[in-house]
């Protein structure tokens, strides 16, 4: 079966989370004591994830779907990317927690545990490096072209 990916599109949104990640490094070793009298700082880490996080999803789910293989939900992109061996099973499992932290920016920034939001930056940053690393390799297969 053909896969249907728009490798410009999946390219275009990797540009951009690079983009993205090289602001959000600035803002490393923050703390949550910082962040909670900085609301302007928070903001700005809050919208950079945020923004990250919905890049790696909107790719994944524009893979499945050429992939003829849609997800049901945020957390499924990730086990189903893992499962047609775009990114390792285990790599599937440590970052899909990362649709968790999503909804809670999207749903529950009120009242956001600003601990999360700084492990997410001093400690997960590398795992949207790791995802398009593994998209850029499935890109090049030979049997997508």
């Amino acid at each position: 079966m053909a896969r249907l990916v728009d490798e410009e599109l999946v390219l275009y949104k990797l540009q951009e989370l690079d983009r993205y990640l090289t602001q959000l490094k600035k803002h490393q070793g923050v703390t949550a004591d910082t962040l909670d009298n900085n609301l302007d700082r928070a903001w700005i880490i809050q919208h950079g994830l945020l923004l990250s996080i919905q890049v790696i999803l909107d790719i994944g789910n524009h893979i499945l779907a050429g992939a003829g293989n849609p997800a049901k939900d945020y957390i499924e992109i990730f086990e189903k990317l893992g499962q047609i061996d775009v990114i390792p099973a285990d790599f599937a499992e440590s970052i899909k927690s990362m649709a968790g932290l999503r909804n809670i920016l999207v749903h529950e920034y009120a009242d956001l545990n600003l601990e999360k939001l700084v492990d997410a930056l001093n400690n997960r940053l590398d795992d949207f490096s790791k995802f398009s690393v593994h998209v850029m390799e499935y890109l090049e297969k030979d049997q997508f072209r």
